[in-house]
């Protein structure tokens, strides 16, 4: 789950990420997303999100794949200080290499908890919990986050350590590039019940988005990948990887992403 700070949102998106292992292995990811909100009449919002992630990996003849789709649904209310909004989501999960597998071997369940503070218009800075029941055990997480709207052109937005973004607009409503930072872990049901794969994503790059319209965005990111690729686990040892010619340590490898968002 993925919840960035920022002035806007997407409706619907897709991209495609890759990166090169200099053992020779290649690791691709698709993510397809769409987002519905719902404003009431009291200023309350409801949405649903629909999340499909497919990771592949190759390395010689060996190849591996494994998808997962997430359906958060939630709501975001505004208290009874008018600086102040909550939301709240529940996020069922089903990952793996097989997802007609039977549903509890490949059933999630996590919730994600955040409170906003409206400063001024320009500003605002949130923090919360987010929590899910991953294959290796409860995994929970502190979240902090800023928006910031610096100047016209300059803004920075986040919500660690999830991600962050520093942006700069060089064509005001038509080229935006800057700085990012992405961390996040997730696991997906292995081709048995006995196994799982661990997905510890960290990485530092550089984007540029190119407004084809005012609503249509094609984005565009390039730099490092740090720490870990998809490892495989036992269930009985969460912590010591299983040895395999597909699934390797690494410490920084390069990556790009690109893909095309509607954009609001």
């Amino acid at each position: 789950m993925s919840a960035d700070a920022q002035y806007f949102v997407d409706i619907f998106s897709f991209n495609r990420q890759a990166y090169n292992i200099p053992s020779g292995a290649q690791t691709s990811d698709l993510f397809v997303n769409a987002f519905i909100p719902k404003v009431l009449k009291n200023g309350n919002t409801v949405f649903v999100r629909a999340h499909y992630e497919k990771l592949s990996m190759q390395r010689d003849s060996l190849s591996a794949d494994y998808s997962s789709i997430t359906l958060p649904i939630g709501m975001q209310v505004q208290l009874k200080n008018p600086k102040w909004k909550f939301t709240g989501l529940i996020i069922p999960k089903i990952a793996g290499a097989d997802l007609s597998a039977a549903f509890s071997d490949v059933f999630q369940i996590g919730a994600y908890s955040l409170f906003t503070v409206t400063e001024s218009e320009k500003f605002r800075y949130k923090f919360g919990l987010y929590y899910n029941r991953e294959f290796f055990g409860n995994f929970f997480v502190p979240l902090v986050g800023v928006d910031w709207k610096v100047s016209d052109r300059f803004s920075v937005f986040g919500t660690l350590p999830q991600s962050f973004k520093a942006s700069y607009a060089i064509f005001p409503s038509r080229v935006n590039a800057g700085l990012a930072f992405r961390s996040m872990t997730r696991s997906f049901r292995g081709e048995d019940n006995n196994t799982f794969v661990r997905y510890n994503e960290l990485q530092f790059k550089a984007f540029f988005d190119f407004y084809v319209t005012p609503k249509n965005v094609v984005f565009v990111e390039g730099g490092y990948f740090l720490g870990k690729t998809p490892l495989l686990y036992n269930n009985t040892d969460t912590k010591n990887p299983v040895n395999s010619n597909l699934l390797k340590e690494g410490i920084a490898f390069p990556l790009i992403n690109a893909g095309w968002a509607l954009r609001f």
